[in-house]
């Protein structure tokens, strides 16, 4: 065994380095976990697992889901929002009744303000369908239109299959043939470039559907053959889903008085399948009356009132025949009975309907509506904070003004005076920005972004400010006594000297409200609000866009700092524009894409390189985000 040998010393500073790394990267993940918004993380290994077998055997990926142990809503709200949405997913595909929709919520709400559309797409449609089977039909529709927004721009042709079939279902069944056909063929091309036959089949039938609403009957017939060549592609001859379509496809025989057709594709049906009120209708149409009796009245052992309204009025109709005339009264009194019973669902489903599709247009117009609005909020919002810091920065100069205006009157009665207000002034000042300052350096002790030598700089910082207050203050309570001896004699200009002494300080409050209000432009600048979040590196183009917003925040920052150190690189300026940004070694790291540790050697350099090469001053005690800050 090899032993490596350290020193008391060695082995203290490698602890403290690694305790420092620790440090970082707790402060780091706890910040991702915090935003919601930072750099997706690997799902656990259980939740890939279960949607990896969730189409094809989504029982298992259900199975998967209700054992594992369910990710922490409070540390790990990435894995929580994903194991809600697929938990969700599997018993939709399960067919599990959904009494709400608080457990698909949680996924929802914690991707909407992701850049994730795939995600956002996902549980907007699930969103969709509860809220659909829960009878919000508004609700379902406008989940169902955001979903559309979003896998669109997505490569996830499944997902826009389901949304746009839900979509195209929900205006089918509700007659908005407007809205059913574009929706419906939607379904059927990502259905293709999925290259899922069962989804082709699936919207294929209500495109079929939808050619039968407009009265295209020839090219429904052309949709349902399609249809079930795919069906028997597939294996699916004896199959429930493939005697529906052919049903469907009858149907349109008869309606299109091609009767014999119809019988032709009803007839071999297995007794299960089978139509018998189409049957009997067909042949009613044929004048096969007899067998029309039968198959009719074998149609009457049903529950549903359309079916049942539909037959009687068949069965009435017979009994022009002498052969049926004893059946005239019963037959008459249920067709009286069944069609008052259609005539108030249909009215119910037709206010419904309207209001529906009402709601739709209303839905989709308050959508752009709401963009145009935000947009124009964004830029206004923009332009009058951008006057106010011209009003502000105006009258703070005017407040100067009378400020120097002032000062000059009372040196023309006392200049002693005048003297010592100006040093109270100005160390006032000084006071209140070094308390300013420590304070910074207080927050950035407590980021733990630093390394060790940059916080020993800031707390070497801190006492020096600590110190220099403490004189400050002792050399303020004597400009202060002995102003109050001159001012005794000077009962005269007393007045002035409290006006100069509140506009000095309305002055200060003015400096400080702007520099407020720049940094609520600049926090609330759309990349820069981005990058607090979700710190990445940048592209050319954005750098151009926060080189501008700097240009113009701060009166040509750029410019200024090359007109002080011409030898300044490319890096080095963009290191300075993001330190004025207010951006901390955490997030300067992921930008420029290297260690917390490399950034505090690049403002060590960029420090150095600025006191040696600056055409002016660079006070040594001073740190370089408060000269930045100050510059």
């Amino acid at each position: 065994m090899f032993v490596k040998k350290v020193t008391d010393r060695n082995r203290l500073r490698i602890f403290m380095s690694k305790l420092l790394y620790i440090l970082i990267a707790c402060t780091a993940l706890l910040n991702i976990q915090c935003s919601g918004n930072g750099k997706e993380k690997t799902p656990l290994p259980e939740l890939v697992h279960a949607e990896s077998v969730m189409f094809d055997h989504p029982d298992s990926a259900l199975h998967i889901l209700e054992h594992m142990s369910m990710p922490s809503a409070r540390w790990d709200k990435e894995n929580h929002a994903l194991w809600c949405l697929l938990l969700t997913q599997a018993q939709v595909k399960q067919i599990i009744k959904i009494s709400s929709d608080s457990l698909v919520r949680i996924a929802y709400d914690y991707y909407k303000p992701t850049d994730n559309a795939r995600r956002k797409a996902m549980s907007a449609l699930y969103m969709g369908n509860i809220n659909y089977n829960l009878g919000n039909i508004e609700e379902a529709m406008r989940y169902y239109l955001e979903g559309k927004t979003e896998v669109e721009k997505t490569n996830d042709y499944k997902t826009g299959y389901l949304i746009m079939s839900s979509l195209g279902k929900l205006y089918l069944y509700r007659d908005f043939e407007e809205y059913a056909f574009d929706a419906c063929s939607k379904a059927y091309d990502y259905a293709v470039k999925d290259s899922n036959k069962r989804y082709q089949m699936g919207a294929l039938q209500y495109l079929a559907r939808c050619y039968c609403l407009l009265d295209k009957l020839p090219a429904a017939i052309e949709t349902y053959q399609k249809c079930m060549e795919i069906a028997l592609e597939l294996g699916l001859e004896n199959d429930e889903y493939y005697y529906g379509v052919q049903h469907e496809t009858a149907l349109v025989y008869t309606n299109s008085c091609e009767y014999e057709k119809s019988l032709s594709i009803l007839r071999p049906f297995p007794v299960k399948y089978r139509s018998n009120s189409l049957i009997g209708k067909n042949l009613f149409s044929l004048g096969k009356l007899d067998s029309a009796f039968y198959y009719l009245n074998k149609a009457l052992n049903t529950d549903n009132v359309y079916t049942k309204e539909s037959v009687y009025r068949y069965l009435y109709r017979l009994c022009d025949n002498s052969k049926y005339h004893q059946y005239l009264k019963t037959y008459c009194d249920s067709l009286l009975f069944y069609t008052d019973s259609v005539m108030s669902l249909d009215k119910g489903k037709e206010i419904i309907a309207y209001k529906e599709k009402y709601d739709h247009q209303k839905l989709i117009t308050e959508q752009q509506r709401l963009k145009l609005e935000k947009a124009d909020a964004q830029r206004m919002l923009f332009i009058i904070t951008i006057c106010l810091i011209v009003v502000i920065a105006v009258v703070a100069y005017f407040y100067q003004k009378r400020l120097v205006r002032k000062e000059t009157t009372i040196r023309k009665q006392s200049e002693q005076l005048q003297d010592f207000m100006l040093q109270l002034h100005e160390y006032e000042t000084q006071l209140m920005q070094n308390n300013r300052y420590m304070e910074e350096l207080r927050e950035q002790l407590s980021s733990h972004d630093n390394d060790s030598d940059e916080r020993h700089e800031q707390q070497e910082q801190m006492e020096r400010l600590g110190a220099e207050n403490s004189r400050l203050q002792t050399t303020i309570q004597d400009l202060q006594k002995r102003i109050g001896e001159y001012s005794s004699r000077l009962s005269e200009a007393r007045k002035d000297v409290e006006q100069l002494r509140s506009l000095s300080e309305e002055s200060l409050k003015l400096k400080e409200r702007e520099r407020r209000l720049t940094d609520y432009v600049v926090d609330n600048h759309r990349l820069v609000a981005e990058l607090r979040t979700r710190s990445r590196v940048l592209s050319e183009s954005e750098w151009q866009e926060l080189t501008q917003l700097c240009e113009s925040t701060w009166g040509d920052f750029i410019h200024r700092l090359l007109a002080f150190c011409p030898q300044l690189t490319e890096q080095e300026l963009r290191l300075c524009l993001l330190i004025r940004l207010r951006f901390g070694n955490a997030q300067l790291a992921a930008i420029f894409a290297v260690s917390p540790a490399s950034i505090s050697q690049k403002k060590f350099r960029l420090k150095k390189h600025l006191s040696e090469s600056g055409q002016g001053s660079f006070p040594e005690e001073m740190t370089l985000d408060r000269w930045l800050a100050e510059f």
